[in-house]
């Protein structure tokens, strides 16, 4: 395995992400998009990825990149005009449409149902099947980092985002009811990070301190979990994510260690049933103390009841930003680390924790040069090139739409 030259930084790289369900890490740089498995990164000495130039398409220079799953369906954000949102079917090296917002697009999530575009102070609803605009939800609290989440459990949508620029409130709105759902305070500084876990049941919380993370039940904001990444210095919070079976979470910062939090209480203690009263016992406790003791005894007090990591991981150094997933793959759990510098790591998550050992590593971007870039369109089946829309037939073109760009 190679190791990172911290003088060979790829600044090509604008976006590196992982995808709904973890099994594609997707890479925006200077001339276009690549696709990786995260099961050949496991698996495979050398990378075969997905992607393609879009230069002919003015779309160079790509800063956010989402795809919906494993599908052909992906959202482009360029360099080239920030405001617009270009929705591409990527087989069929398609425009299906183009949105065009009057500010720069900040985030952009997608589920089966929904794709939920941010902006610093608004947000867009559009159903997926039709691209139709259903709702926007306009004079948000000032959000200039884009904090924002989506579920992605079938036949839901719920999103996250901050309820205020004071404190660390969420506020959860139903993107397919169209209505507000709740709002809790997670935090007394404002919010940095927020990720739901597959189920759509919790969501785990980090704020700009970045020293504790804490987990909710969605969508009543009971308090499940509270965990402390550290106590030397605030940190940046860059990505939060839960394993599929939400037995674990996992952090990354602007630090070189990941954390793994292990999501079960002590033995003998209950998890804090879900009610319709907006907090638990602990989180009554805690706000009536709040009232009349002092920030400092309240530090204190934080950190005689949080946990910490059960697991650590240690990237080789430091990077401009990067991002952390749990991957599940033949019945181990990995922990998966993809950074801006253009490599990514995988360790295996063993059941005792402790310090993780480094299994894998690849070089990604587009300055790899182990990796062998599949023809534009090739899946694992043909690609009609001459074809205009998604196959209405094909599972992989999910979701079907009804007009194309132009």
């Amino acid at each position: 395995m190679s190791t990172a030259n911290p003088d060979e930084v790829p600044e090509s790289i604008n976006y590196i992400g992982f995808n709904q369900d973890a099994k594609i890490i997707s890479v925006g740089h200077k001339e276009g998009y690549m696709f990786y498995k995260t099961s050949d990164i496991l698996e495979n000495s050398t990378l075969t990825c997905e992607g393609q130039s879009l230069n002919h398409l003015g779309l160079n220079n790509c800063l956010i990149i989402e795809r919906l799953f494993s599908s052909a369906l992906m959202v482009v954000i360029s360099q080239k005009d920030p405001r617009v949102l270009h929705v591409y079917h990527f087989t069929s090296k398609n425009i299906i449409c183009d949105h065009r917002f009057n500010k720069s697009i900040l985030t952009v999530r997608l589920n089966r149902e929904r794709i939920v575009v941010c902006l610093e102070d608004c947000i867009y609803i559009y159903n997926l099947k039709d691209m139709k605009m259903m709702h926007n939800i306009m004079d948000t609290p000032m959000n200039k980092l884009g904090v924002l989440d989506l579920t992605s459990n079938p036949g839901h949508a719920l999103i996250a985002y901050p309820g205020s620029t004071d404190t660390g409130s969420v506020h959860l709105f139903d993107a397919m009811n169209l209505s507000s759902v709740n709002t809790f305070v997670a935090h007394e500084g404002t919010l940095a990070s927020l990720k739901f876990n597959q189920e759509g049941n919790m969501i785990a919380t980090a704020s700009t301190k970045g020293t504790v993370i804490r987990v909710y039940s969605v969508p009543t904001g009971n308090r499940l979990f509270e965990f402390r990444r550290g106590v030397s210095r605030c940190v940046s919070i860059y990505s939060l994510c839960f394993s599929s079976d939400s037995k674990y979470l996992a952090s990354s910062s602007n630090t070189e260690t990941i954390h793994v939090f292990k999501l079960e209480k002590p033995d003998g203690e209950e998890k804090p049933e879900a009610s319709n009263e907006g907090g638990s016992w602990f989180d009554t406790i805690n706000k009536t103390f709040s009232a009349y003791m002092p920030s400092q005894v309240l530090q204190v007090s934080e950190l005689m009841t949080t946990e910490r990591s059960f697991a650590t991981a240690k990237l080789p150094g430091l990077t401009r930003t990067n991002q952390v997933s749990l991957v599940g793959h033949k019945n181990q759990q990995y922990v998966m680390a993809a950074t801006s510098d253009g490599f990514v790591y995988a360790y295996r998550l063993d059941p005792e924790g402790g310090e993780l050992d480094l299994i894998k590593q690849h070089r990604i971007g587009p300055k790899s040069e182990s990796c062998r870039i599949s023809p534009v369109g090739t899946t694992g089946k043909s690609a009609d090139s001459n074809q205009t829309v998604p196959n209405m037939d094909d599972p992989d073109d999910f979701p079907p739409m009804s007009h194309t760009s132009g």
